[in-house]
């Protein structure tokens, strides 16, 4: 990809690197990464970040997304970063070379576990099964970075009454990306190759879900290379929209508006209107995204094909599963491999939603 065209919003290549921690209440820095096959069910999926009380120390939730609607799943814990990416135990991500290229590895032990038990309940110990893979991020998009398009900058607390020094400390750094994924899985002993989408992200600063009511965020990649991201969050009394598609035909990365997607939660949400299970949740298992764009209206067809649901709790921790006991101030983040159809192609990448613990019901 022409390096103008890579890096619109002029982003330092050096902060694709680890930053240094620093002293700033609940301070972290997570990267995600999901790598996916295009024509089956296998993928990997991977939330990776520092420990706001000591940031030294990397958790990561991951899954290794098998056909028929299971996963082997984890989460590890350790002083196993570097400057060029995080890593805890037996997984390791590492960016090789800026805005081009990463590489998440794994060499370990997971449990298998069905989908619709992870969705409804917190993980459970398990006899765990020895597993690997290895898969290569490509870009297939520019980087859109949330913060210099103004996303980022308007989720910082504003509805408070903010110095502007505190507002600057209580900065996300986030940016984004759409690739196409290279690699392998082995498990029991059978090595399955991947080949289609990928996306990861990597944020920095301050971090709080409590904030969050619902969420949703989408991304993909077609056989012709066009490739999209968008994403819509209800934070405390602001709604955030936005996005950009990339048409890989030597235009530059494009805003759109995002005018039609899957339901996410507001303020006034009544208890249990989400199920649990995303792929049972009618209003998410197959969906139609619409975008605003310079060309007219852009309609994506979405089919949602599996997940791994993390519980999250304010400011920064998690439970590997869903923990409906933490109805108060809990809420559910599952990220989901999907397929995609537009103007007759097809495509694949993933989805993710967040919806407060309250607002779900089993299922």
């Amino acid at each position: 990809m022409d390096p103008q065209l890579l890096n619109p919003f002029n982003v330092d290549p050096g902060e694709e690197y680890m930053h240094e921690p620093q002293a700033v209440a609940n301070w972290t820095e997570y990267c995600y990464f999901y790598g996916g096959d295009a024509q089956s069910d296998y993928g990997v999926s991977i939330h990776i970040g520092r420990d706001c009380s000591d940031p030294e120390i990397f958790r990561g939730s991951m899954a290794i997304f098998l056909p028929n609607g299971e996963m082997l799943t984890a989460m590890y814990r350790g002083r196993d970063g570097s400057k060029y990416g995080p890593g805890a135990g037996p997984l390791r991500i590492r960016c090789i070379e800026p805005f081009r290229l990463w590489l998440a590895e794994f060499d370990g032990l997971l449990h298998r576990v069905p989908r619709s038990q992870m969705m409804n309940d917190v993980f459970k110990d398990s006899p765990p099964e020895v597993a690997s893979f290895r898969v290569l991020f490509e870009a297939a998009s520019p980087v859109w970075d949330l913060d210099k398009a103004g996303i980022a900058r308007s989720m910082v607390l504003a509805t408070e009454d903010l110095s502007e020094a505190e507002k600057q400390s209580k900065r996300s750094h986030h940016w984004q990306q759409v690739g196409r994924s290279h690699g392998e899985i082995t498990v029991g002993g059978k090595t399955i190759h991947l080949e289609g989408a990928a996306m990861r992200d990597h944020t920095y600063g301050p971090r709080d879900y409590a904030a969050i009511i619902g969420s949703a965020w989408f991304n993909g990649v077609f056989d012709d290379g066009m490739a999209f991201m968008a994403m819509a969050t209800r934070v405390g009394a602001n709604y955030i929209k936005g996005g950009f598609i990339f048409r890989n035909d030597g235009s530059p990365l494009e805003i759109i508006k995002l005018l039609q997607h899957a339901p996410i939660a507001d303020a006034d949400t009544a208890p249990g209107s989400f199920v649990a299970d995303v792929l049972n949740d009618e209003g998410w298992k197959s969906f139609k995204l619409v975008f605003g764009t310079q060309r007219g209206e852009e309609v994506i067809e979405v089919e949602t094909r599996h997940g791994i649901p993390t519980t999250y709790l304010s400011p920064a921790h998690e439970i590997l599963g869903t923990d409906f006991s933490r109805s108060v101030g809990g809420s559910q983040m599952s990220e989901c491999p999907a397929r995609y159809r537009w103007r007759g192609k097809t495509g694949s990448g993933m989805i993710e939603r967040i919806a407060c613990i309250a607002h779900l019901r089993h299922g």
